[in-house]
């Protein structure tokens, strides 16, 4: 999230006490833009342009904070609206509506029974918490059967070829056998999968991160830091060296995440003891699928977290800082190390302050980073009211088309960009606006995805996406001489990852089971993270386990044993199915 985009939006937060019902919110079509209506479809496509699909707006309703945080004052008056019009007629009214959390606005929202033409939403597969609603309001006829669009379609006809999509994607999303059409899809999948390869432009190295100043004060290298008993030590030497923040304040030597307080990290802090590989589950070594709440992995990771705590190696707030704070306290260096961060964050790349600490080694005594294989992200769906669905579902196929993903991500030739080469590059004035962070710039004149720098909107809805052979770079402006993201690939290159392929799903996509809805049901309201952190802060150890005994009663109360069991029946069908690795 860009800091200059959230200031601007700061008033516009305070509208998350209205009456979220209404579809009235942020809108990125100016101030007549909330009683903007599509326009009936034009048939006459003389003298238009082949790309022409129909002289009318498409409104469309947004569930991404991302998007909200970064849509145009007015976006058709781009100029990559602008282009987007002259070639295809369509104008779009792009809506989001604050509240206390996307998936909250869009349940009220789909409670009140309508939606404008299209809905995208986060869904980074079928366990996040947004796919109950999306598949709720698929079975209600809330949404359109896009299937004959899709097998016409230029670019989402891919989508039907074997072995495209990934398995969660395919199977419990758009193709979902208890669904008689296609009535929701993910978009960003990769054209080719490179999930294994390492490509140092256009990698995103996140995890902890440690001062720069002070790993060298220790004479230590960052990457030497690889198990617990390492990271241990570590915090210790940085709480005698009595280092102080810009404030003159002793530094706490393990802080949050950058973004805020949250429990999160742990993956990254106590790697050697996060047994619950496949969303808190794993198999154990008598083969059975398991909680990590009925292993003493639990009780190892929860030990290791409160002796940090209780010989201050870590911020008493490390689960709980808003993201305001957590940002000052990492601006102010009043952490040696961040929790979380990733190189294209400008705390990162804009200084040599912070540099990537570890990874410590994971369960299996490596510090591989676990990939699945192609990437996916977010869901759009298309309302069963809106008017002619597929001039809809055309245009968001043009988008994704090369000619369109180029536009999309670059903006207007000849204004934003030049082709060189055959290649998409940037104009020295908006590679110059990307160094300087001038985000008003890019995303209210130029108004392209800029791969996420700019409106994000144009990055979240594009599929069928490879940049490298497309764009012949990363992402915008890679390749220019000074790149606004020079550290990011700098820290790529210094501190490289490698990848170890471990396919499926996580466990808890088997909890969609039509046979487990009740089991679901009752899962849904355990919070294992909430009861971690409060065993974290138990006052003994005896209540550490009467905690952790508790909530492995109301885990076999729920019929955690009856899903296990069903993802084992999976897992033994076909290894690949389940994230598991012992």
């Amino acid at each position: 999230m860009k800091r200059e985009t959230l200031k601007r939006w700061l008033a516009v937060s305070m509208a998350g006490a209205m009456a979220l019902t209404t579809l009235a919110g942020c809108s990125s079509q100016g101030n007549s833009s909330s009683t903007a209506k599509s326009e009936g479809s034009s048939t006459d496509s003389s003298n238009k342009p082949d790309t022409w699909i129909a002289d009318r707006t498409i409104t469309v309703q947004a569930y991404v904070d991302d998007i909200g945080n970064t849509l145009p004052d007015d976006i058709n008056n781009t100029e990559t609206m602008k282009k987007i019009t002259e070639l295809t007629g369509i104008k779009l009214d792009v809506r989001y509506t604050p509240g206390d959390s996307d998936s909250k606005v869009m349940a009220s929202q789909f409670a009140s029974g309508t939606i404008p033409d299209v809905i995208v939403s986060y869904l980074d597969d079928s366990t996040r918490k947004e796919f109950p609603l999306l598949y709720k309001a698929a079975k209600d006829g809330m949404f359109a059967d896009v299937s004959d669009y899709m097998k016409n379609s230029k670019v989402y006809s891919k989508y039907y070829e074997d072995g495209y999509l990934p398995q969660d994607t395919h199977d419990n999303i758009v193709f979902r056998k208890n669904l008689d059409g296609v009535y929701m899809w993910q978009m960003n999948i990769d054209e080719i999968d490179r999930s294994l390869e390492y490509n140092a432009e256009e990698e995103y190295v996140g995890g902890m991160y440690i001062q720069s100043a002070i790993a060298d004060a220790l004479g230590i290298d960052p990457r030497t830091i690889n198990t617990q008993d390492d990271f241990y030590n570590l915090l210790v030497k940085i709480k005698e060296g009595g280092f102080k923040d810009d404030n003159g304040n002793d530094v706490y030597p393990l802080g949050p995440k950058y973004w805020g307080g949250s429990a999160d990290p742990l993956k990254f802090i106590t790697a050697g003891y996060h047994w619950g590989v496949s969303d808190n589950y794993n198999l154990d070594t008598d083969g059975k699928v398991k909680h990590i709440a009925e292993t003493d992995y639990a009780y190892d990771q929860i030990n290791f977290v409160r002796k940090l705590l209780n010989e201050g190696l870590m911020n008493p707030e490390f689960f709980t800082m808003d993201s305001t704070r957590a940002e000052e306290v990492s601006r102010n260096h009043s952490s040696a190390i961040m929790a979380d961060v990733h190189n294209y964050e400008e705390i990162v790349y804009g200084s040599d302050d912070w540099v990537p600490l570890g990874p410590l080694n994971d369960i299996q005594g490596d510090n591989k980073e676990v990939v699945h294989g192609k990437s996916h992200r977010g869901c759009m769906a298309i309302s069963a009211n809106a008017e002619n669905p597929e001039e809809i579902f055309k245009f968001f196929d043009w988008l994704s088309t090369k000619e369109g993903q180029i536009i999309a991500q670059y903006g207007a030739e000849g204004v934003s960009y030049d082709m060189v080469d055959g290649y998409p590059r940037l104009k020295d004035e908006v590679v110059k606006k990307l160094n300087d962070g001038d985000t008003d710039y890019l995303i209210n004149t130029v108004g392209s995805g800029l791969g996420g720098s700019g409106n994000y909107f144009f990055e979240f809805v594009l599929t069928n996406k490879n940049n490298i052979d497309n764009f012949g770079e990363p992402r915008p402006g890679a390749s220019a001489g000074e790149s606004a993201f020079a550290r990011s690939v700098t820290i790529a290159r210094d501190y490289p990852v490698e990848k170890k392929l471990v396919p499926g799903l996580d466990a808890t996509a088997y909890l969609s089971a039509d046979e487990l809805a009740d089991v679901k049901m009752q899962m849904e309201l355990l919070d294992w993270k909430e009861t971690f952190i409060q065993a974290c802060f138990a006052k003994s150890d005896d209540e550490v386990k009467s905690i952790i005994e508790s909530f492995r009663a109301q885990l076999k109360a729920a019929g955690v044993e009856r899903f296990e069991n069903h993802v084992k029946k999976v897992y033994d069908e076909n290894p690949e199915s389940v994230t598991f690795y012992k």
